[in-house]
């Protein structure tokens, strides 16, 4: 693992602290994270996305919204104090993601790190001469396998606003990508068949990313792995979703049935 910039080291020597004494504490650090009265009202007006989310499955998204915001810990870096209404956003795009019956809320995970606006982390990936940059790299969000997930909160906002990058579903989806330890790009999914045609659509549209400089709907940098096409595909379909369908829809609807939504069936959530 690459030497982390003294910004990250000083948050998560903010998160060492929280975290210590975790396993005595549980139950009454438990009821401090107490869901925040009203919460629905709070996530409709703050949270466009949740829209998306049909009657039928309501009383689901609940769940995966409150057991998020129950189990997880917030930590602010950089001078960024989190409050309630921070956890509720996060959290509401989170429980999107979730809404499968088998779906569990990433239960490896312990944290959100949340910065004010994008952060500076060390450049460790050699060029093709083998030489390390030593200029950082500017990031609005990272994850963690399973530990954390580091989010620009300037970044979130911006997707509330109907931005096509939407850093916590991009990171998030990272998440769901590590649940499935033996491919890069697929998340866990129910059937072992499932994943011959999640195969085949998604590896014929990352060749098609690939070739074209200028896609009309996927950001480039989905290009750079299958993991970083999964979530910049699942950004599209929550950002863009009537766009993805137009111009992709063989992975508008893999996806429509992976997280269990018809988003581009909706009037968009923004002007």
């Amino acid at each position: 693992m690459a030497v982390l910039s003294p910004l990250i080291v000083a948050c998560l020597l903010v998160l060492a602290a929280v975290l210590h004494g975790y396993g005595r504490h549980r139950a009454r650090q438990r009821k401090i994270a107490a869901v925040p009265e009203r919460w629905r009202e709070r996530i409709a007006a703050r949270v466009p996305q949740a829209a998306y989310v049909p009657p039928a499955l309501e009383a689901l998204y609940a769940q995966r919204v409150q057991a998020f915001l129950r189990d997880k810990r917030f930590v602010g870096c950089d001078g960024f104090v989190v409050d309630d209404e921070h956890r509720l956003i996060v959290a509401g795009l989170v429980g999107l993601l979730l809404l499968r019956d088998d779906a569990e809320v990433f239960p490896p995970l312990r944290s959100v790190l949340l910065y004010p606006a994008a952060f500076l982390v060390p450049h460790d990936e050699p060029d093709e001469l083998g030489l390390v940059d030593d200029e950082p790299v500017e990031q609005i969000g990272e994850s963690w396998q399973g530990d954390r997930v580091i989010l620009s909160w300037q970044d979130v906002e911006a997707a509330l606003r109907g931005d096509a990058v939407n850093v916590v579903v991009h990171e998030f989806a990272h998440q769901l990508d590590d649940e499935n330890p033996w491919s890069e790009g697929a998340p866990r999914l129910a059937e072992v068949g499932d994943y011959a045609a999640w195969s085949q659509v998604m590896q014929r549209e990352y060749e098609r990313l690939q070739r074209h400089r200028r896609p009309p709907v996927l950001d480039p940098y989905g290009a750079e792995s299958p993991g970083e096409f999964f979530g910049v595909v699942s950004e599209a379909f929550f950002q863009q979703p009537q766009a993805l369908r137009r111009h992709h829809a063989e992975l508008y609807a893999l996806l429509a049935a992976y997280y269990r939504l018809d988003p581009a069936a909706r009037p968009p959530p923004w002007p």
